[in-house]
This record gives structure tokens, sequence and C-alpha cells, in this order.
């Protein structure tokens, strides 16, 4: 059981560890912020498309499904799972392949166009070792929920098998 104050940057999982992630936005607050630090003159013509798809995508719920993988053991107060979710949907509508090469020649491109896409300020955005790790992170949600809940598919018996 988890306790989200969105007031407050702390979450409090059942064992009392706190674990620090940024104050929930919600998807209008994302528009809105687009909306604000975007100037038209700035969009690249190739990629103009991308923020009108990313407004069509509420990416919220995301925050439930990543938070028993934050914790606040080790490294520096995280990034939100539904912007770093966000900046890889973004690479991908983009059409780039490498997230070394999304964060080194877009991510930090001075225009700032697609860290503010991505929901970063320009002076903000991740590096490529917390894009990793969000991957591995996202790879491996499976083992923070309970196996019994999967039910196998059940092998089906040959003839010769139920008979015998």
């Amino acid at each position: 059981m988890y306790h989200i104050s969105i007031v407050s940057v702390e979450i409090t999982d059942t064992k009392g560890e706190m674990q620090v992630l940024p104050e929930l936005r919600s998807h209008k607050e994302y528009i809105d912020f687009v909306k604000q630090n975007l100037n038209d003159d700035t969009i690249p013509k190739a990629h103009d498309d991308v923020p009108e798809k990313l407004k069509l995508l509420d990416l919220t719920p995301i925050r439930l499904l990543a938070l028993t993988t934050y914790s606040s053991k080790n490294g520096r107060p995280a990034f939100a799972p539904e912007d770093m979710m966000r900046t890889y949907i973004a690479m991908t509508l983009c059409g780039i392949t490498s997230p070394t090469d999304w964060v080194n020649k877009y991510l930090n491109d001075k225009s700032g166009f697609y860290a503010i896409i991505s929901g970063f300020m320009p002076d903000d955005v991740p590096s490529v070792g917390c894009m990793y790790d969000f991957v591995n992170r996202i790879l491996d949600i499976h083992k923070y929920f309970k196996q019994d809940h999967i039910q196998r598919k059940r092998k089906r018996l040959t003839r010769t098998q139920k008979n015998s």
C-alpha cells in the first residue's frame, strides 16, 4: 500500500522507506508547460507534429506502475517516470533509436525544443545513464508484482495421457 501526496514530493511505502520523486504533474499541467515554454520559431520542421501527438497521450498512470521501482537509498532525486517515458516516446516519434544520441544531440540542443516536449526544462535533462537506468526499471517491473497472480497456461494432455 502506497500513500501518494500530490502536494509533497515525498512518497512513503509500507516499510517506512521514503522515496523521492518530483511532484506529480497532471496531463493538463504538462500541456500548459509545453505551451508556456515552447516558442514557435524553435520547432524543427521535420518534427513539428511530435508535440501534438504527445499532447494526446496522458502518461500520469505510469507513476503508480513504476512507483515500486524507485528508492531513496541511492543517487539523486529521480526524474518523473511519466516524463522519462514521454522522452522515450518523443525519441521514437522523431526516428531516433539511440538514447545516447537522443541525450547528446537532441535533449541538450540549444533551442530546448526536445527537452520541453519531453517535459523537462532545457537546463535540467536526464543523462545518458539515467535513460538506460529507466529502461532497466521498466524491464524489471514484473519482479515487483506477485507472481502467484499470474496463471500459467495448462499443458493439454494427449489422448494416451488421458487414458493412462
